[in-house]
């Protein structure tokens, strides 16, 4: 556990010194909340202000950025550089370098959150979540998913490059498939369809709905979904970890 903490320490340090990583994890959502709020700021949406319906989406959005980009990509990039097989000659173990990781990118989350959640607050009146315990556990279980499924996904790719391209695709699809950025309900029935073979659209309902209508009670399908994914994409990451591309 010391071991895993000191590397989850380490990890964050060099984060937050990559000031391309702190923009994209931190400002561009707030950008991002920004630009829909001057086209959708007054609009209601199925009874929900804008703020209710997309800062909720837009923190689930950041849980798929901080998975891809600050946990597999960077993980990919220390396979091709040598860096884990150099953990390999030590007495750490794979599962610590992924728990610190996990660890890692949990904390960056509930940074850039946070400050989601004040953004809202300050410029389109957002409220706190009515079932905060119920928002809390819905974010655990969308990491829970979410962190090991991109672990998966870039452990497959050959080098950075090929990650980040799995990671540009994988965010772009979901982000506008999902009904994070625009509202299913004035999508094409196909596309409706298809956005609920998404993780994020269970990501996105989960937090919309215990953030503005009811207790995570209600959302079972949303809850089975998730685990299941955080269970499979657990059992695929150990299993294709590799300590190097040899």
């Amino acid at each position: 556990m010391t071991v895993m903490m000191k590397l989850a320490s380490l990890e964050t340090k060099m984060f937050f010194r990559d000031r391309i990583s702190v923009f994209w994890t931190f400002l561009f959502p707030v950008l991002m909340i920004w630009l829909f709020g001057s086209m959708f700021g007054d609009s209601d949406m199925n009874g929900l202000s804008f703020a209710e319906m997309f800062v909720p989406s837009w923190i689930g959005v950041n849980i798929v950025t901080t998975s891809f980009f600050t946990l597999g990509t960077v993980l990919t990039g220390y396979r091709e550089t040598g860096v884990l097989r150099r953990y390999q000659s030590t007495p750490v173990q794979s599962w610590m370098i992924l728990a610190a990781h996990t660890f890692q990118g949990a904390v960056i989350f509930a940074i850039s959150a946070l400050l989601l959640m004040i953004f809202g607050m300050m410029m389109y009146d957002l409220t706190l979540p009515a079932y905060i315990g119920s928002t809390l556990i819905a974010l655990v279980v969308s990491m829970l998913a979410f962190f090991p499924f991109a672990l998966f996904l870039t452990s497959l790719a050959k080098n950075t490059q090929s990650a980040a391209a799995i990671s540009s695709l994988c965010l772009n699809v979901m982000l506008f498939l999902s009904g994070a950025a625009f509202p299913l309900q004035f999508m094409p029935d196909i596309i409706q369809t298809v956005a609920k073979a998404l993780p994020l659209y269970y990501v996105v309902e989960l937090l919309r709905g215990t953030w503005n209508t009811a207790p995570i009670t209600e959302y079972g399908l949303e809850v089975g979904v998730l685990l299941g994914i955080a269970v499979l994409s657990t059992v695929l990451a150990s299993r294709f970890f590799r300590w190097s591309d040899q």
